[in-house]
């Protein structure tokens, strides 16, 4: 029984720890109206560190779901979350990068309804094409999910522009 007991306890700090070095579970549990330092303190127990700081904009970096990840949050009068964006840069596998999208998509798709994915021109290059979805839950929050394929070939750059996921909630209740 005590043997039992020592694994539990083990288990528990491993899966703990491997938790907190992924922001994914705290980015999607936030809500929109949240304080800006609750917003910040949540995101920084789940591992991803502020790099530009400001009252009405906080971005992080960490990790999503093992992906290299830049959080944006963006506040209602300095104070309120009126909306969150994550950006994710690619491995460098295009299958993986693929199948992750998908599965996003596939989530999204079983808990808001279909998000029509439609081809749009790349930020980038305009002869490349990503591809869109988005959902609207209720009449005040957007969520929109960008695969851009291209940027999953190789590993690009590190601006916002050249990560191959984004993935935006919005709430357009206080606008």
């Amino acid at each position: 029984m005590r043997k039992l007991l020592c694994a539990l306890i083990l288990l528990a700090c491993m899966s703990s720890s491997a938790i907190a070095s992924n922001s994914s579970d705290a980015f999607m549990s936030l809500k929109f109206g949240l304080k800006y330092e609750r917003v910040q303190k949540r995101m920084e127990r789940s591992g991803a560190k502020s790099t530009i700081p400001r009252k009405e904009t906080l971005t992080m970096e960490g990790m999503f779901e093992g992906y290299p990840a830049i959080f944006v949050f963006g506040f209602y009068k300095n104070s309120l979350l009126k909306s969150k964006a994550v950006y994710l840069l690619s491995l460098g596998d295009k299958n993986r990068d693929a199948n992750f999208y998908d599965a996003l998509r596939r989530s999204y798709n079983a808990f808001y309804g279909s998000g029509h994915e439609t081809p749009t021109a790349s930020t980038r290059d305009k002869k490349k094409l990503m591809l869109r979805n988005v959902w609207t839950p209720d009449r005040y929050t957007t969520i929109t999910l960008t695969y851009n394929p291209e940027m999953s070939k190789k590993l690009p750059g590190t601006s916002i522009s050249s990560r191959f996921i984004q993935l935006i909630h919005t709430y357009s209740k206080w606008d």
